[in-house]
């Protein structure tokens, strides 16, 4: 039988539009499937929220929907998001109608996209939708000439008379900028791109003496591990002969140029001075800035921390470390292995960062190189790991489709539809798991999903580019479900008794999590009212990032580089819409 999936996604979105319409949340509901999902990024609420069960979305739809809050549902005319028949991302045999629609908000356009299934009935009902604020209808009249040249996805350069705006629009953001960004890496720099598309008047102040620094300074031989669709920054595509894996260098550089290409203001060697003051009454900041020696009082009325999702490297505390008379470092200040040919080094830790110096030490001629792993780690291949990425990013599709066919599966569920291929997986990996099986490694359960760990755990888990064959042949050692017992003037004492000789020991322990560094930056009175930053809420959406912490005038901004792009947009709507009047910010910060 031929499905007009057409008449299949018309017939949906019509019976979905008239419920909305009416404000029957019962109807909007019984179009899902008994455990489809819904997320919602600034529909019904300004927040993000992701529902799972038809129960539960007749709850949040009853409790969120008025009559005519959304209207003129109707499909998206984008040639991508024409109804089609594809296949589920992760999953082996589940095809979905899936298309996109559009539909208006009181307060401006949104934007959807759905996955249909048929249940044991025949019926075609949501397995997944998401619905998103797309637009605000005033930003028209918000936004200037200087704009005019410009759309959300294309960057329009007309020579002197563009860099005279800018110079003008740079002079008034370094004077009063509405928005300070602290942190010039991906996400505070896409941030600030979004927000000179809504006219915001936004500075970025980096620490670093270069924009880019904080890549320059990681190990040599370090890559990103998504394919290069996947990681592109925002309105700035790379060229055709890019590597498919952007290497460290090549990423420093290329966001130092987005500055200029894109125009923003960047202030770098430049650093927050600790403890800024909020102005309830005004709606503003104090903030002194420290740059290159000289202090500015700025006046925002919005901080967004873009500092990373990764904050002060953690140390664990090792009985008799102070005895060890080899060399001490953290996984952060690793630079490459070729200092360490022919010395014994041990990397306590197996997660991402391990495998990585691991591997380099061994290439580089080290005498020996074992790692040490408390417990079982997730491990997938890059290649298989980028395998549902590239579907999910084709290089000749819209990079803003595909971020929002990305949105429309949320975490848990990506997670849900790993488990349920956990099998396909284990095929797939047959040859790695021997591998590591052979030389000592522990591997975690196939069915986990790194993307989602990276998120949820910031750890646990590597993706493997080889590291598993060294690991196999017996060049890198491991010391499975071992803890450090104590160090040793020559190495340290595993809590099984095994001895390690060790001229280097690198701490690949990871990162304090992220509200202690931020404690120490603003101060425990603003960070008492901010609620979790980083991890996942009961719903499966990042604490705090891109959404209402607690405090107003105050944001955080981190993730990888597709969480940053897509979710800058939620991002520069909701700081237009205080801006504008349309949404109403309480200035107390809350208990």
């Amino acid at each position: 039988m031929t499905l007009d999936v057409g008449l299949i996604a018309s017939n949906w979105l019509s019976a979905l539009g008239s419920a909305l319409h009416s404000g029957d949340g019962s109807v909007v509901a019984a179009l899902f499937l008994p455990d489809g999902w819904l997320r919602d990024v600034l529909v019904f609420s300004w927040d993000l929220h992701t529902i799972e069960g038809r129960d539960n979305v007749v709850t949040y739809v009853a409790n969120s929907l008025k009559e005519d809050y959304i209207t003129n549902a109707r499909l998206d005319d984008t040639p991508e998001l024409e109804p089609r028949l594809r296949k589920v991302p992760l999953s082996q045999d589940m095809f979905s109608v899936e298309f996109g629609f559009r539909f208006e908000l009181p307060h401006g356009h949104g934007r959807g996209l759905a996955r249909l299934v048929q249940d044991q009935e025949g019926t075609f009902r949501a397995f997944a939708v998401v619905l998103t604020l797309h637009d605000l209808h005033r930003l028209e009249d918000s936004e200037s000439g200087r704009l005019s040249s410009r759309t959300d996805d294309v960057t329009v350069v007309s020579g002197n008379h563009v860099e005279r705006e800018d110079a003008e629009w740079a002079s008034q953001v370094e004077k009063d900028p509405y928005v300070l960004i602290v942190g010039g890496g991906h996400s505070g720099l896409e941030a600030a791109a979004r927000f000179k598309r809504l006219n915001i008047r936004c500075l970025v102040i980096e620490k670093n003496a270069r924009i880019g620094d904080n890549w320059r300074m990681r190990h040599p031989s370090l890559t990103l591990e998504s394919c290069r669709r996947h990681h592109t920054l925002l309105y700035q595509p790379f060229p055709a002969d890019w590597p498919e894996y952007t290497p460290r260098d090549e990423l420093a550089d290329w966001l130092e140029e987005y500055v200029c290409t894109q125009s923003l203001v960047v202030w770098t060697d430049s650093q927050f001075r600790v403890h800024p003051r909020y102005d309830g009454c005004a709606g503003r900041w104090d903030v002194r800035v420290v740059r290159a020696g000289v202090e500015t009082r700025l006046r925002p009325s919005h901080i967004v921390i873009a500092t990373g999702m990764l904050s002060h490297p953690l140390t664990p505390a090792f009985a008799d470390l102070e005895q060890f008379q080899g060399r001490l470092m953290h996984s952060s200040e690793f630079r490459g292995g070729s200092p360490f040919t022919g010395k014994q080094v041990v990397v306590i830790g197996a997660g991402d960062s391990s495998i990585d110096i691991c591997a380099d030490l061994a290439h580089s001629g080290a005498q020996s190189v074992t790692m040490v792993q408390r417990s079982a780690t997730c491990v997938v291949t890059r290649d298989n790991f980028n395998v549902v990425i590239k579907e999910m990013f084709p290089e000749d599709e819209p990079l803003d489709v595909s971020d929002l066919r990305l949105v429309a599966l949320p975490f848990p569920l990506l997670e849900k539809l790993s488990v349920a291929s956990r099998q396909a997986t284990m095929d797939a990996h047959k040859e790695i798991f021997d591998n590591l099986r052979k030389g000592g490694f522990s591997i975690a359960d196939a069915g986990g999903n790194p993307y989602a760990m990276h998120f949820r755990r910031q750890g646990a888990f590597w993706l493997d580019k080889g590291g598993a064959a060294l690991v196999g042949d017996g060049r890198i050692k491991v010391e499975s479900g071992k803890s450090v017992e104590r160090f040793t003037k020559t190495g340290l004492i595993l809590s099984d008794g095994t001895e390690l000789p060790a001229d280097l020991v690198v701490f690949a322990t990871g990162y304090t999590p992220m509200r202690e560094p931020n404690t120490e930056l603003l101060g425990p009175d603003i960070m008492k009212h901010v609620g979790p930053v980083g991890g996942m809420d009961e719903e499966g959406e990042l604490n705090g990032l891109f959404r209402p912490c607690g405090h107003p005038g105050l944001w955080f901004a981190a993730g990888d580089f597709f969480y940053s792009r897509f979710f800058s947009k939620p991002l520069a709507l909701q700081i237009k819409a205080i801006e504008l009047g349309i949404l109403h910010q309480d200035p107390k910060p809350k208990d």
